[in-house]
């Protein structure tokens, strides 16, 4: 049996997708992607190929790690390892060679995010210098706040160019996010406003919504106007990935006062210093 490690190229995206699907196919949360809606998440999180790994072994895809930068900082955008091939190391490998072309690139530290119950991920990255940060926590709203006919006619989400939307974030607080809230990768997204005082980022899918990103303007807050977006998205079911932090506590107030109920998977966020690698 023999393998080669080698960095992504451009236009990987189609077998990279389905090593992906093999990958995550026991994972906790089970993640399906096809080739457009993985190569719209790595542009999305700034994953770059060249500092992005696969092993394949007899010629066939087997492992991966994607790895993106911004400026100083490094991120791990998803890693894993055909469930037929695990406990080889491959895991291992394409993970340092990710972090060492990160740091070659530029970056001083790399962070990423692993769920809580991905034990043998977890364990890897221990192995290789990761510390624990912070916990990210997900949330379900299965039935929205909804307006009345009075508030309909007042109150309506408007679409808005992203890079208004992207300031208005930015400019109302927005601190610390993880990779994918940064503004970086929420610009990605549509985005609308409630007339000038409230900003949502998010995908819809039929009468659902996924909810990455909600601000309002400091001067306007405390007049239920983040209420009021949410309800004015007129979704059935609304969803909050495991992406907001635990110290967040003015989101989680208001997740819990709009029928948000705490998702049973969370993340950890983890972060090395890439400056402690040797570069021999």
């Amino acid at each position: 049996m023999s393998d080669e490690l080698r960095p992504l190229a451009d236009g990987d995206a189609g077998w990279l997708a389905d090593l992906h699907n093999r990958a995550f196919a026991d994972y906790p949360l089970p993640a399906v992607l096809d080739a457009s809606s993985l190569a719209f998440y790595m542009d999305e999180t700034d994953v770059r190929p060249d500092l992005s790994f696969a092993i394949h072994v007899d010629g066939v895809p087997a492992s991966f790690c994607l790895g993106a930068i911004r400026g100083r900082r490094g991120s791990i955008r998803g890693e894993g390892t055909d469930p037929r091939l695990r406990r080889r190391g491959l895991g291992d490998r394409v993970l340092t060679a990710t972090l060492g072309a990160l740091r070659d690139a530029g970056a001083d530290e790399v962070g990423l995010e692993v769920l809580d119950a991905n034990q043998a991920a977890r364990n890897l990255y221990d192995r290789r210098g990761f510390e624990a940060r912070r916990r990210l926590l997900g949330y379900t709203v299965h039935r929205p706040p909804r307006l009345s006919m009075l508030e309909r006619r007042r109150l309506r989400l408007a679409d808005v160019d992203t890079d208004d939307a992207v300031a208005a974030l930015r400019e109302w607080g927005w601190d610390d996010p993880p990779w994918q809230l940064q503004a970086e990768s929420v610009a990605h997204l549509p985005a609308q406003m409630l007339g000038g005082d409230a900003v949502v980022f998010g995908r819809r899918r039929g009468r659902r919504f996924w909810l990455y990103a909600l601000a309002v303007d400091p001067s306007r807050r405390g007049a239920g106007l983040g209420r009021a977006a949410v309800a004015a998205l007129g979704a059935e079911w609304i969803a909050v990935p495991a992406l907001v932090p635990d110290e967040w506590a003015a989101a989680h107030a208001f997740l819990r006062a709009i029928g948000a109920a705490p998702d049973a998977l969370s993340q950890w966020e983890m972060r090395r210093d890439l400056r402690t690698i040797d570069k021999s």
